[in-house]
Parts: C-alpha cells; sequence; structure tokens
C-alpha cells in the first residue's frame, strides 16, 4: 500500500508554524528540508557575499541577498543560498521583486542530490534567471550555467566572469575557496 501525500501552495506552506526557523523549501507542493552545511558551506557563502557586496556596490547595479524566498508559481518557491536581484527589478514594489527567479541564483553544494539540483537550475531558468552559479566546496570549483545547455566549470586557478549577468564583474575562484 502506498501512502500519498498532499501537496501544499505557496502560501499554506509560508503559514507553517516556525517556518522561518528552518531551511526548507517548496518544491511542486512538496516540503523539502535543507539541512545545514556546515563550516565549509558557511564560510564559501560568507567568501562570496563579501566578493559579490564589493561588485555590485562598485558597480551600483543591484542587490546581494542571502536566503531569501523566491516564489516561482503557486506550488513552488526556491531559497537559493545567494541571489543577486539587477536594479530593473528592484524598482518593483518589494512583494513584487521575490516573485520569479533571481537574475543570479548561486547554490552552495553540501547535501544536495544531484536530481534535485538539476530540478532547481531547471526551474531557475524557467521563471527568469539569467544565471546560476553551482559552488563545489570539497572540490573547489565552480559551474557557471548560462542556459540548462550551456554550463562553464571553473578551478580555482581561474576567474569567474559572468557579464551577462554582472557586467563589470570578476573575481578569482580562489577568492571564494579562501580559508578552506
Amino acid at each position: 500500500m502506498s501512502t500519498t501525500t498532499a501537496t501544499m501552495t505557496v502560501e499554506e506552506f509560508r503559514a507553517l508554524p516556525d517556518i522561518e526557523e528552518q531551511r526548507v523549501e517548496l518544491i511542486d507542493g512538496e516540503v523539502v528540508e535543507m539541512p545545514s552545511g556546515g563550516p565549509a558551506h558557511e564560510t564559501v557563502k560568507s567568501n562570496l557575499t563579501e566578493i559579490l557586496v564589493a561588485g555590485r556596490l562598485r558597480e551600483q547595479a543591484g542587490k546581494v541577498y542571502a536566503g531569501s524566498g523566491y516564489r516561482l508559481y503557486d506550488r513552488t518557491e526556491l531559497v537559493p543560498d545567494l541571489s543577486v536581484l539587477g536594479s530593473e527589478r528592484l524598482k518593483r514594489r518589494i512583494e513584487e521583486r521575490f516573485r520569479g527567479a533571481p537574475d543570479l541564483a548561486v547554490e552552495v553544494v553540501s547535501s544536495e542530490t544531484a536530481a534535485r539540483l538539476r530540478t532547481k537550475i531547471r526551474l531557475y531558468f524557467e521563471y527568469g534567471s539569467k544565471a546560476v552559479w553551482v559552488v563545489y566546496p570539497e572540490e573547489r570549483l565552480i559551474e557557471v550555467h548560462r542556459a540548462i545547455d550551456r554550463v562553464t566549470i571553473l578551478g580555482q586557478d581561474q576567474i569567474l566572469k559572468d557579464p551577462g549577468t554582472l557586467p563589470g564583474f570578476s573575481t578569482p575562484v580562489s577568492a571564494i575557496f579562501e580559508g578552506l
């Protein structure tokens, strides 16, 4: 005998008690727990936040967010580790900014399955992301997805640039893994 789990909407998901204190996402109506990433995960997130904020401040084009939820449609809300919204998105009312995918979604991989990660990348692009960066702390490499089928893999000795998403931005990949 199989068990059927009822799916929920984003509104029902957001109404769950203590939802803000948990690391969870809603994917196709299913609540997905996101385990804590640990020290390496948090170090990479911190490094990237500092790098992205400095880059955005120089360009004065957008904002960097950590752990913000993006409502993609009525049964899916994703929470990338980091995200960037360009200045055009920032002109919208605050609640409208977080509808649809961020311009740039950054996922730092620690415990996510490959299948779930592929689903999230597909959803980000389907709902408007210009790029998705997938960061692998253990391997010290970054996948820069510019479309579902366009991926560039960068190692520690390379420079990360994403002119279509962050014009003028560049950083040594090694800086992202500093302290590991």
